[in-house]
């Protein structure tokens, strides 16, 4: 069983990035006014983005795969 430093040591850099992501959304939020619905707003939008950008992988990786068979086909 692995120690909480160890563990610890091994994620700390993701810890710290958490981290420092939402104390700069705070900041925002607190400091410069920004409104808690366009941080929302924002965030939707780039969720939209990334699932976006993760279809068009998947498409992309489809065809890909059908190019390789069909190559693989043809050779025969």
């Amino acid at each position: 069983m692995k120690s909480f430093r160890a563990t610890y040591r091994r994620y700390r850099t993701l810890w710290v990035s958490l981290l420092a992501c939402a104390a700069f959304l705070a900041l925002a939020v607190y400091g410069w006014g920004v409104s808690l619905q366009d941080l929302a707003n924002t965030l939707w939008v780039a969720a939209v983005l990334l699932a976006g950008l993760i279809i068009a992988a998947a498409i992309l990786g489809f065809v890909l795969f059908r190019v390789r068979r069909w190559r693989e086909r043809r050779q025969r």
